[in-house]
C-alpha cells in the first residue's frame, strides 16, 4: 500500500518534468508576457521669458546755461570799449591806436555767437554799428560810450547806470524792434602767462536798457592760446557757454 501512494505522489512531478522536457526539446521558448509599460504624463515646461534688453545708462543731465534764459529774447550786443595787451594801459576802441584791435574782438565774439545761432534774435555788433547811424538826435558812437562808472572797482549793489551812458543805450536800443536788454563788452585784457602763450579776459555788463540798470558783471577767461585771435576767440566761447551750451 504504501508503495502505490509513493507511486501516486511522485507520478505529477514525472509529468511535469516530461513536459517541460519537450517543450525545451522543441526548440520554442515558452512565451514571455511583456510587462504593460506605465503611463507616463508628460508636462509641457512654461516657457522661458525672454531676457529684457539692457537698459541704457540715464543721460546726464545738461548744465543749465547761467544766462539760458536771454537766448529767445533780443539782445543789443554793442562793441568793444577798450583794449589793453599785456602790462599796457587801456586803449581806447574809438581811438587809432584801439580800432583794429578792439575790431578784432568784435568779429571774433560775433562769429562765437553767430556759431551759437544766437544772430537770429541778437543784435551783433556789425549790426548794433549799422544801427547806430540812423540815431541821429545824439550822434551816438556805439565803440565810444561813457563807461565810466563801470569800473572794475564798482561797488556789487551798485547798479543804476550813470548818464550819459543810459541816455545813450536808450537811444540806439530805441532802433532795435522789441529790444531791451544790452550787452556791452567793457574790456579785453590779453595776458601773456609765464609760458608765454597768449590768455584773454573779458569784462562784459549785461544791462536792461529801458530800466539802465545792470544785471550782472561776467568776467570770463579763456584758457591760454598761441596768438591773439585765439586767445580771443577761447573767452568769447566761455561766454557763449553761459548762454548756449555747445
Amino acid at each position: 500500500m504504501s508503495l502505490f501512494l509513493h507511486a501516486r505522489r511522485r507520478a505529477p512531478l514525472a509529468l511535469v518534468t516530461a513536459v517541460l522536457g519537450l517543450a525545451a526539446c522543441s526548440g520554442r521558448p515558452a512565451p514571455v508576457t511583456a510587462p504593460t509599460p506605465a503611463s507616463v504624463a508628460v508636462v509641457a515646461s512654461p516657457p522661458v521669458p525672454a531676457a529684457p534688453p539692457p537698459t541704457a545708462p540715464a543721460a546726464a543731465p545738461r548744465p543749465q546755461p547761467v544766462f539760458g534764459a536771454y537766448a529767445s529774447r533780443v539782445v543789443v550786443v554793442f562793441p568793444l570799449q577798450r583794449y589793453a595787451v599785456g602790462d599796457s594801459g587801456w586803449i581806447a576802441a574809438a581811438g587809432a591806436a584801439g580800432r583794429l584791435r578792439a575790431a578784432l574782438a568784435d568779429s571774433v565774439l560775433t562769429a562765437v555767437l553767430r556759431d551759437r545761432g544766437l544772430e537770429s534774435l541778437w543784435s551783433l555788433p556789425p549790426n548794433t554799428s549799422r544801427v547806430a547811424q540812423r540815431e541821429v538826435m545824439n550822434r551816438t558812437d556805439p565803440r565810444a560810450l561813457s563807461i565810466v562808472g563801470l569800473a572794475p572797482g564798482r561797488r556789487p549793489n551798485d547798479v543804476e547806470l550813470r548818464e550819459p551812458l543810459g541816455s545813450q543805450l536808450r537811444a540806439i536800443i530805441a532802433l532795435v524792434p522789441e529790444a531791451r536788454m544790452v550787452l556791452l563788452p567793457i574790456e579785453a585784457r590779453v595776458a601773456i602767462t609765464a609760458g608765454g602763450a597768449m590768455q584773454a579776459t573779458l569784462r562784459l555788463a549785461l544791462i536792461d536798457g529801458r530800466l539802465a540798470r545792470v544785471v550782472s558783471f561776467p568776467d570770463v577767461t579763456g584758457a591760454p592760446a598761441a596768438d591773439e585771435r585765439a586767445a580771443l576767440q577761447s573767452a568769447a566761447a566761455r561766454f557763449s557757454d553761459m548762454v548756449v551750451v555747445p
